[in-house]
């Protein structure tokens, strides 16, 4: 394959995988803070690298600014969150962490950051950093919210550890095909 072919289809590949996590994130947008966003970005990243799923996430952020509109006070804690999920998700696969349980936790925990950030962003935007209180209205908006943090982190542990090694094997099919690599490199 010649190498403007390869990057004509790693260019097609990024917009799909981006495109795919829209998908993914409407199947369940209608129960609250379960998501298959997480599970998608760390399996992108352990089978495409971080080169394509880096990218991929940047095209999901700029969809949901299309969708729902550029309101600085999510969009901002989104373009932070989901490229971070996808370079802890690098990390881990430069540590070769293949058990998906240890997986699942240290993703979970850069999922928990989310609460703490997309709730700093909001004050922020919103202009009330600095102001007197600023500090217990924080504290009293995050936990407001804590329960929907924490399905958000549960369920990304569950998918992660059931989810990640057969979606992985199906996925890395999938990319030898698409990139017609050899039989003898395929896995």
């Amino acid at each position: 394959m010649s190498k403007s072919t390869f990057y004509i289809k790693k260019l097609v590949l990024i917009a799909v995988l981006g495109a795919s996590l829209n998908v993914v994130k409407f199947a369940l947008m209608y129960i609250p803070n379960v998501e298959a966003v997480t599970l998608f970005i760390v399996i992108y990243t352990y089978v495409f690298g971080l080169t394509t799923s880096l990218p991929a996430t940047l095209v999901f952020c700029v969809i949901e600014g299309f969708l729902f509109g550029f309101d600085p006070s999510w969009l901002i804690a989104y373009f932070i969150h989901w490229p971070f999920i996808a370079v802890v998700a690098c990390l881990c696969k430069l540590l070769k962490i293949k058990f998906p349980l240890l997986i699942a936790v240290i993703i979970g925990f850069a999922t928990a950051l989310f609460g703490f950030q997309s709730t700093f962003i909001y004050y922020w935007t919103g202009g009330a950093i600095g102001k007197p209180g600023w500090v217990d209205r924080y504290w009293m908006t995050y936990m407001a919210g804590i329960w929907f943090y924490v399905a958000e982190v549960a369920s990304a542990l569950v998918m992660i550890t059931f989810l990640f090694k057969p979606l992985t094997k199906v996925l890395t099919k999938l990319k030898s095909r698409y990139y017609n690599l050899p039989q003898e490199n395929r896995p």
